[in-house]
C-alpha cells in the first residue's frame, strides 16, 4: 500500500444528497465502522442558506441515535453554516453508525458527506 494513496484508502458516503430544504433535515445512517478517521462535511450553495450542522451516533443503523458527547467531536457540534460555505466536523467515537443532522434557519441546497479513511482493510473498492 503507498502511503500516499488516498485513492484506495478512502471512501466517501453520502449521508445528505444535493437537496433545496426548507425544513431541518437528518442524512441517512452511515457505518463508520472499520475506519480509524471520520470526517463529515456538509456543503451550502444558492439562496440564503443558513443553519447549523451537528452528527448523532448509535449502535445500530436502525437504532436510536444521540447527539455525539463533546470529547467525541473534533471541531464543534451545532456549527454554524451559511450560503456558499463548507463546514466540516471530527468523529473520533466509538459507534458503528452516525448521522448527519442540518437545522435549518434560512432555505437553500445543502449536501453532506462522510469521508472515511486510515481503514482497517484497503483497498477500500470505492469511488471508482
Amino acid at each position: 500500500m503507498a502511503t500516499k494513496d488516498s485513492k484506495n484508502n478512502t471512501k466517501v458516503v453520502a449521508s445528505i444528497l444535493p437537496e433545496a430544504v426548507t425544513a431541518d433535515k437528518t442524512g441517512t445512517a452511515v457505518d463508520v465502522s472499520g475506519y480509524e478517521s471520520v470526517l463529515c462535511t456538509l456543503s451550502m450553495t444558492t439562496g440564503s442558506s443558513a443553519g447549523t450542522f451537528k452528527i448523532t451516533e448509535s449502535d445500530t443503523s436502525g437504532g436510536s441515535y444521540t447527539d455525539v458527547a463533546a470529547a467525541d467531536v473534533i471541531g464543534t457540534q451545532d456549527v454554524a453554516c451559511v450560503e456558499d460555505d463548507v463546514v466540516s466536523i471530527g468523529y473520533i467515537g466509538s459507534k458503528s453508525f452516525i448521522k448527519l443532522v442540518f437545522t435549518h434557519s434560512a432555505d437553500g441546497v445543502i449536501s453532506g458527506d462522510v469521508i472515511l479513511s486510515h481503514p482497517h482493510d484497503a483497498p477500500t473498492g470505492a469511488n471508482s
